[in-house]
């Protein structure tokens, strides 16, 4: 299939000597900081040692994307050798040397002195490096990707792509950066909005004997605590809950004298509970809420997996929040720390899934056994493509760092554990370990079908008939997590020679029309009946699927901002 490389508009616009800048870690900032980010050297060696090509390579953005210069596929027998010289000027004795994602497993040298490794290619991870900076620094990292073939997570990335299945890509995809701590540095920090108790809770970790908290509202000191103990909690009393309408957000600084950081927290808790007809809802603080939401991918034409610029995230988050949408599924892939900042002041709920894995992908299992609603028991590790071993305990393993990475994002209410029941396995068991782990959160286990009765919702898939409304005889909430797929394709902003949807349109009015006549029969008119949620496919076009709403460069938003607006407002109203 051959490709028309779309760019996005953004692409002018970025400082290619050090693109995406920003501070990566929004819930936990320290002044120090030093972006590696830019130009670095690259080389592929093949399955043999032999050089396959070498040269520039454009941090963060992934091999694979045309906007990394590298637009070679790693294959799994190759390696991808990356190389930065950078000059560094110490002030204190600790540093930490931070790669916020790499795909899939990552060998670190610096100096010549091997730092470690990572395996799992969706979170952040460190290493120690204080006694090994210099005024000249070499840093090297060394990376495998088997996308689809071992063990790792790897969501929709396929070395044979097409279809539902997108070009992979491997390496470096979001921020590398050095900050200098202190010996009494903050280590951790995880934060409880306890709202019932009118409290906040912060577990802290470091080597630090006491600590000062300050707890600030729009700029305002509200309280402040000192403590010798490291896990605590600070009354709140008539605090301003987070709510869609009103993200309000508290911003903390903790210091332990030598060390300060900078954090925010929200207050609201999610709960399922029944509203005035005896119904089970998604309540947002003990208040019914109606979820409209989008599939979000997160794949951009011209970056592949990683967002070309800040602006380019903020602009579509807020275009979705201008449509009235207040709920994003972030689908099979785990985006950069600030994507969900910004859901987060900004006042979108999300559901995060965990990528899928496992081995090869059965069109007959999860595209016509689930569709026809077959039922399956998801002990069958082999029907279920996670018959290896450890292929499971590498999904326990990543999903724990999700689960810490992502705990005190303030907008994510549930997480999905599976999708489609591909690559699920023993669906109950996970479900208890992310409960033990987030208590906090609601969880949507099995996601489209496959359903082992656990979790906190049924979660149906439907694109094409009409949705008919069920009511769980387990009293969990009812929530159509992907319905639509609509497309409308724009030829001016479309890389498929063989674009297309669930449903397609010859032009926008009709597609439009669609839409409406499609929420008013498969949603509208379910929510008295107890439906909770609705989430359309999706955010934008990827690759041949142009089933978006907005077009793969960004270039073109497809539907009327104010109709599909009103499309909102009627849902939520519909709930009374």
């Amino acid at each position: 299939m051959k490709l028309m490389k779309l760019k996005t508009p953004y692409s002018n616009t970025i400082d290619r000597s050090c693109p995406l800048s920003e501070y990566p870690r929004p819930q936990f900032v320290r002044d120090s900081f030093f972006c590696l980010n830019g130009s670095w050297q690259y080389s592929i060696l093949d399955g043999n040692g032999g050089s396959l090509e070498e040269g520039e390579i454009l941090v963060p953005f992934p091999a694979g994307s045309p906007l990394s210069g590298v637009e070679h596929i790693l294959q799994p027998q190759e390696i991808l050798f990356y190389k930065k010289e950078f000059t560094f000027t110490k002030t204190k004795k600790r540093a930490l040397l931070h790669f916020e994602a790499v795909d899939q497993i990552a060998e670190v040298t610096l100096n010549g002195k091997r730092l470690g490794s990572h395996s799992g290619g969706y979170t952040a991870f460190a290493f120690e490096i204080g006694d090994l900076l210099e005024e000249n620094n070499l840093l090297e990292v060394r990376v495998r990707d088997y996308t689809n073939t071992g063990d790792c997570l790897y969501g929709k990335q396929a070395l044979k792509h097409g279809g539902i299945f997108y070009t992979p890509t491997a390496g470096i995809w979001q921020s590398v950066w050095i900050e200098e701590l202190s010996e009494e540095a903050v280590e951790e920090i995880k934060i409880i909005p306890l709202f019932d108790k009118e409290k906040v809770a912060l577990r802290l970790k470091g080597n630090f004997h006491n600590v000062h908290v300050k707890v600030l509202a729009e700029g305002k000191t509200v309280t402040e605590i000192a403590s010798a103990e490291k896990d605590f909690s600070i009354s709140l009393p008539g605090f301003r809950p987070w709510t869609t309408e009103d993200p309000f957000l508290y911003d903390l600084i903790i210091n332990t004298g030598e060390d300060e950081v900078r954090s925010y927290f929200g207050m609201r808790c999610f709960t399922k509970e029944r509203d005035r007809s005896g119904l089970e809802r998604f309540c947002l603080n003990h208040k019914p809420v109606f979820l409209s939401g989008l599939l979000d991918q997160g794949y951009i034409s011209e970056s592949i997996y990683t967002f070309p610029c800040e602006k380019a995230l903020t602009d579509e988050l807020e275009a979705i929040k201008e449509m009235g949408f207040n709920f994003l599924r972030k689908h099979v892939k785990v985006e950069c720390r600030r994507w969900y900042y910004h859901c987060d002041r900004l006042g979108i709920l999300v559901f995060q899934d965990i990528p899928n894995g496992g081995s090869t992908y059965s069109k007959l299992l999860t595209m016509v056994e689930g569709t026809l609603g077959i039922a399956h028991k998801d002990d069958q590790y082999k029907r279920f493509a996670r018959e290896s071993l450890s292929g499971q305990e590498q999904y326990y393993r990543e999903a724990e760092e999700i689960l810490k990475q992502l705990h005190d994002c303030v907008s994510l209410c549930g997480w999905v554990p599976f999708n489609e029941g591909w690559g699920q396995f023993d669906a109950v068991k996970v479900t208890e370990f992310f409960r033990q782990k987030d208590p906090y959160r609601l969880i949507d286990s099995t996601s489209g079908w496959f359903d082992q009765n656990t979790g906190d919702f049924l979660s149906k898939h439907i694109y094409f008939r009409p949705y008919a409304f069920r009511p769980d005889k387990g009293g969990r909430i009812v929530l159509l997590s992907e319905f639509g797929g609509y497309a409308f394709v724009d030829k001016e902003h479309v890389e498929s020679a063989h674009p297309g949807g669930y449903k397609n349109y010859k032009d926008q009015e009709a597609y439009m029309a669609g839409l409406e006549k499609l929420y008013e029969r498969d949603v509208r008119a379910h929510i008295p009946k107890g439906l909770c949620g609705a989430i359309y496919t999706q955010v934008s076009d990827v690759e041949d699927e142009c089933n978006g709403l907005f077009t793969y460069d960004r270039a073109v938003c497809k539907v009327d901002k104010q109709r599909m607006k009103k499309i909102n407002l009627a849902l939520y109203q519909s709930l009374g």
